[in-house]
């Protein structure tokens, strides 16, 4: 990636930020450009035809739907180029973009589905749960004059020696969304109940600052999360049910209720795609 332009689509944003200040320098990328919502139209094939890597960083919300808009957008482009896609739910996006890209049709088009298990609001990589950073790469597109095999093994191979995140290709699409829902998305049930109940806020944020921190920022996230992926009715059953069986008033009805749920989803087993969120909860509970 060190010679090659790339443009953010949401560059703005909060995870688009991120990357531009944290990853991408990092990486020995000094030129990023980005579009964002009020970027004039017309200039956006100027900037996706200057550019060797696209990476579309907008909200969950509408994800795949911008994901294909951007694909006809690039239909007309004439040298290789790699879009990356990289929402927490994968499964929907990676069904809609890859039959997008097969009836786009332009072999110097190619994707990469990945879901980054790190953010702006927990990145530190001396935390025990620095172990939980990884890129998951759930599914790839080759166009047929743009191959990717070496480009993901250099730049998964930058991660590892810049950052120590590992890049694991284990699971696809709909593994990752079920993995994700049983660990991410029980979490994200914590996350909910603290909007929906301000006491239950205010011993949160008492008790875990920086859980609370990040979970207030990413409230947005977090309620799409959890409408988006088809997994979460059944995390979002397990953990009402035990919520129920507390006073449903306390820091430790909400650590009970959340490992009781753990129990009955992970099976007492750890999870295969954990996050740091997670397992600061797990912890918590087993004290």
């Amino acid at each position: 990636m060190t010679a090659n332009k790339v443009l953010i689509i949401g560059g703005n944003g909060e995870f688009g930020q991120f990357l531009r200040h944290d990853i991408l320098p990092a990486l020995d990328v000094t030129e990023a450009a980005i579009i964002e919502r009020d970027t004039p139209r017309d200039q956006h094939t100027v900037q996706l035809e200057a550019a060797r890597h696209v990476v579309l960083a907008t909200p969950l919300a509408g994800y795949a739907e911008r994901a294909c808009e951007l694909l006809y957008q690039c239909r007309i482009l004439a040298k290789p180029t790699t879009l990356w896609f990289i929402p927490s739910v994968q499964a929907g996006a990676w069904r809609a973009v890859s039959a997008t890209l097969e009836l786009v049709a332009n072999p110097f088009l190619s994707g990469v589905f990945l879901h980054p298990m790190y953010g702006p609001n927990g990145f530190r990589e001396t935390e025990p749960e620095a172990r939980t950073f990884q890129n998951v790469l759930t599914a790839s597109h080759s166009g047929s004059r743009h191959p990717l095999h070496e480009e993901l093994n250099e730049i998964a191979d930058c991660f590892r020696t810049r950052f120590n995140i590992s890049t694991t290709n284990a699971f696809d699409p709909d593994q990752h969304d079920q993995l994700t829902a049983y660990s991410q998305g029980l979490s994200y049930c914590v996350g909910r109940l603290m909007f929906e109940r301000p006491d239950i806020d205010a011993t949160v944020r008492e008790r875990m600052p920086e859980l609370h921190h990040s979970f207030t920022a990413n409230h947005d996230l977090i309620l799409d999360f959890v409408r988006v992926n088809s997994y979460m009715p059944q995390v979002l059953a397990a953990f009402a049910d035990a919520w129920r069986q507390t006073r449903e008033a306390t820091y430790r009805d909400v650590l009970n209720a959340f490992a009781q749920a753990d129990a009955s989803l992970n099976r007492g087993e750890e999870s295969s795609i954990s996050t740091k969120w997670y397992e600061k909860l797990r912890k918590a509970a087993a004290i």
